[in-house]
């Protein structure tokens, strides 16, 4: 990109076909900060107007064609200051550290009659008279819908006797 500094960056970018977006990037302290979420616009064959209004009290308002396309606070929509909180990169979870509220329930068993095979092979078909395994291949019945399918089997999810809510952060 062009070497030049400033201070702000403002307007429509179109990167192919489907990337158009407004360009909303202010430098600050040798940094260029991109507002945290995207302006979207539509681009069409007309020149438009894209207008900044930054106000004393840190607010901000885009204009397109005179109509009002975003607004809010600086200090919410892009990283001026840093983090009142910042991870410890030293803390960790301990070893039985569990994440899962629910767990499959160990006792819940598929049934002896579940029928997951979603396809069977039609046993009333029949190979066609006019089949030349040489020249068609060697013929093979067709698939038909299992009226026995019952779907994929999952076991009773149940609360996880390990999760505790206290304890997680």
């Amino acid at each position: 990109g062009d070497p030049t500094p400033y201070y702000i960056m403002f307007g429509p970018d179109q990167c192919g076909y489907s990337a158009k977006r407004t360009h909303l990037i202010f430098s600050y302290k040798g940094k260029n900060l991109l507002r945290k979420t995207d302006l979207p616009w539509e681009a069409d064959k007309f020149s438009h107007l894209f207008r900044l209004v930054v106000q004393p009290d840190n607010t901000y308002e885009v204009f397109l064609d005179g109509e009002s396309k975003g607004k809010g606070n600086l200090k919410d929509d892009w990283d001026f200051l840093p983090p009142k909180k910042i991870n410890d990169p030293n803390e960790k979870k301990p070893d039985d550290w569990v994440d899962e509220k629910k767990i499959d329930d160990p006792e819940d068993k598929k049934p002896d009659d579940w029928v997951e095979e979603k396809k069977i092979v039609d046993k009333d078909a029949k190979k066609p008279d006019d089949w030349d395994d040489e020249e068609d291949g060697e013929w093979e019945p067709p698939m038909k819908d299992n009226p026995d399918y019952k779907g994929e089997w999952k076991a009773r999810r149940i609360d996880n006797p390990a999760y505790n809510q206290s304890k997680q952060v």
